[in-house]
């Protein structure tokens, strides 16, 4: 479980150099000045350069990276945020993903930061290859942003299952609670908890008893309820911030998430193995796109 002393402390930022780069940065620098981190930003070239014929590649790289440089600090220097960067690296030998993950084998960082990749109409109907190795793949938690301001009084949704009991979820869930109570202190924030449920069973249920005669069955809802108070019995969560609402999470949780005007959810992606989610992708990877503010993905190695 990431410890709530000191959450993120190493951040890597990974950028394109064909986006919008100051909205990425700037909500980076943000969480430096929240937790007191550094960051190392990382852009990849890869995508622009492979379709350029060798006669069309700049002769001095050098120059790309320092005008990368330049353009960084300048947007960080609007909020005197330039102090957190630690490094730049710029890549375009090897596709994103695969550069991305040799360089997190070789440093120490703790977090990933990045904006969704921006896809077409057609390509939408598909997951973003580079996306999916984020939220799936990479053993890092990551940070995705999207572009909307943070209101005064901030709030993070943790998002988490009980309908399934099984160990691994269960430790998720207590990381997704841990995690999002240390971001509620340390972003001054109020913490609300979400569930979700697929709707009552259709058949009706009849407890009778010759002695108490007949007890009335706990609906579903009630259940999740049920088992909800005890994960949240350590943390200060009013009813009011507790919300269990009917439907898939790729549905409810993004309504949940407009109706609080959330600022950050935190979800759970444990690894999966099943044959259409790896194609189309997991609820985690729809949830990436379909929700309306950023999203915070832990991962298995985000546990103890």
């Amino acid at each position: 479980m990431i410890a709530a002393t000191a959450p993120f402390k190493n951040l890597l930022v990974v950028l394109q150099s064909d986006e919008d780069i100051s909205i990425p940065l700037l909500r980076a620098a943000g969480l430096c000045k929240i937790f007191a981190a550094k960051m190392t930003v990382f852009v990849s070239y890869h995508r622009a350069m492979m379709h350029k014929p060798n006669a069309d590649l700049p002769d001095d790289l050098c120059a790309i990276v320092n005008q990368q440089r330049a353009m960084i600090e300048d947007v960080l220097q609007t909020t005197q945020s330039e102090d957190y960067v630690n490094d730049v690296i710029c890549s375009w030998k090897q596709k994103t993903s695969l550069a991305i993950s040799e360089f997190i084998t070789e440093s120490s960082f703790d977090l990933v930061v990045k904006a969704p990749y921006e896809q077409g109409e057609y390509t939408k109907l598909f997951r973003s290859g580079l996306d999916h190795y984020f939220v799936s793949d990479c053993p890092l938690p990551l940070w995705m942003i999207k572009p909307r301001q943070w209101d005064e009084q901030l709030e993070v949704l943790a998002c988490v299952d009980m309908c399934e009991e099984d160990f691994d979820t269960h430790q998720m869930n207590k990381a997704i609670l841990s995690t999002s109570d240390m971001l509620a202190r340390a972003m001054k924030a109020q913490m609300h908890v979400v569930d979700c449920y697929y709707g009552e069973i259709g058949s009706l249920q009849i407890d009778y008893n010759n002695k108490r005669g007949f007890k009335r069955q706990a609906s579903l809802k009630e259940q999740h309820i049920e088992k909800l108070k005890l994960y949240i019995s350590e943390y200060s969560v009013a009813d009011d911030q507790l919300h269990v609402e009917e439907g898939i999470p790729d549905d409810a949780l993004p309504n949940t998430a407009t109706t609080l005007n959330a600022e950050v959810t935190v979800i759970g992606n444990n690894e999966d193995t099943n044959y259409i989610d790896r194609l189309f992708g997991d609820t985690a990877v729809a949830l990436t796109k379909a929700m309306p503010c950023d999203i915070l993905v832990l991962k298995p190695s985000s546990r103890t």
